[in-house]
């Protein structure tokens, strides 16, 4: 086999696994999420802990993660890296008198390390989750976080009487509550 041979499938096998590496990294980084996701970029003021105990913080979404901040701009908290933040909502979702600060969110897997028995692995694909996080004495803490919630939330909103309404791409929207630990299916408007 020639010198030029040789080369040319060196040339071919390094671009090959090259290319691998790169669609590894894009699908790792959820570059393949599906196309119809809005992204949404806000802030707000989020009152930690109760009205007359709390104090103001900064709750930030861009570039799909969250960041909480003091008045001074420091980062309290900050969304993990391999969750992709669609978007955000503060809400007294348990009615406690505290906003919960809730995500609409994309991570890999179903479960995480929270997966039921019957479960020995979770899946390599990207889902759908809501995380709620509240106000525990100095810091955040997470609250509840769904496993994948099982439908294609475009959009959402709160309001105190029809509690938490979730949009699905195919305009289907659905309200739902807090009962004791976690959210429920109310009904569908």
């Amino acid at each position: 086999m020639s010198n030029k041979r040789k080369l040319i499938i060196a040339a071919a096998v390094i671009f090959a696994a090259a290319a691998v590496c790169l669609l590894i990294i894009l699908k790792t980084n959820g570059y393949f999420l599906p196309g119809w996701i809005s992204w949404q970029e806000r802030d707000f003021i989020w009152t930690t802990g109760k009205a007359e105990e709390g104090f103001p913080a900064k709750a930030v979404l861009k570039n799909r993660r969250v960041r909480v901040l003091d008045t001074k701009g420091n980062i309290l908290w900050e969304s993990e890296r391999t969750v992709k933040v669609q978007d955000i909502l503060a809400a007294d979702i348990d009615r406690d008198g505290q906003d919960e600060l809730l995500l609409l969110c994309w991570k890999k897997g179903r479960y995480g390390t929270s997966r039921p028995f019957w479960v020995t692995e979770d899946e390599k694909n990207w889902s759908q989750h809501i995380f709620i996080y509240e106000w525990k004495e100095t810091r955040v803490g997470a609250s509840w976080m769904a496993s994948d919630i099982g439908m294609d939330a475009a959009s959402w909103s709160f309001d105190p009487e029809t509690r938490l309404s979730i949009t699905e791409t195919d305009g289907r929207v659905t309200r739902w509550d807090w009962f004791s630990f976690g959210l429920e299916y109310i009904g569908e408007f």
